[in-house]
């Protein structure tokens, strides 16, 4: 029986499988995106089963056998339940980010990170939260143009140059007074298209809201 590993660990997204057991999206400091069966996870008694949630911040214990990771365990912290419409909007869209740009196994301390600045970003304030995760998020994976070439995707104010630095910076903050949310939004956009086949379902959603 192979031993279990401990992982540091946001759980990105699940799925039920089978009769009671949960498939998890995992995106772990150690070996970034990680997909682990959970067994038994959806019965009453399990105690796997209010953890494994997207968006928590846990501890997990990983197998690997021939079939791929299984979930050992589950220790130390838990994030709190997120019931704001609006913030859960916010997480969903920088998460399927995320999921879209971080494809294979392999470890990104620095995205790790930012996706932790996000979590908390969101649940202090969920306007825009996702903006400055995405900038953040490009630039970790190296594919935000240095300042001096954001010209080249349209007029931006000094004030919306300064977010966008502070962002590769890894500061997950709201846009600042001054800055053109509608322009900063637009370059947004414009950069993800060369990265992802399709709008963001999510995003489509959070702009609704706005």
């Amino acid at each position: 029986m192979p031993h279990s590993q401990s992982f540091d660990t946001i759980v990105l997204k699940t799925y039920d499988v089978g009769e009671a057991d949960r498939l998890c999206v995992l995106f772990t400091r150690e070996r970034g995106r990680l997909l682990a069966r959970a067994s038994g996870a959806r019965r009453l008694q399990s105690k796997l089963g209010a953890s494994l949630l997207p968006f928590q911040h846990l501890t997990v214990e990983l197998k690997e056998g021939s079939a791929g990771w299984i979930v050992a365990g589950v220790s130390g912290r838990k994030n709190d339940s997120t019931h704001d419409i609006n913030q859960f909007t916010a997480l969903e869209e920088g998460i399927e980010l995320l999921l879209r740009l971080v494809t294979d196994e392999g470890a990104l301390p620095d995205v790790f990170n930012i996706t932790l600045a996000f979590l908390s970003a969101c649940r202090d304030s969920t306007a825009h939260a996702s903006l400055g995760y995405s900038f953040a998020l490009l630039h970790c994976l190296g594919l935000l143009p240095e300042e001096q070439e954001m010209e080249a995707f349209g007029l931006l104010r000094s004030a919306d140059h300064a977010y966008v630095e502070g962002c590769r910076n890894g500061r997950i903050t709201l846009p600042e007074f001054g800055c053109d949310i509608t322009q900063l939004l637009h370059l947004r956009s414009t950069l993800l298209e060369a990265h992802i086949n399709s709008p963001l379902r999510s995003g489509r959603v959070l702009e609704a809201m706005r």
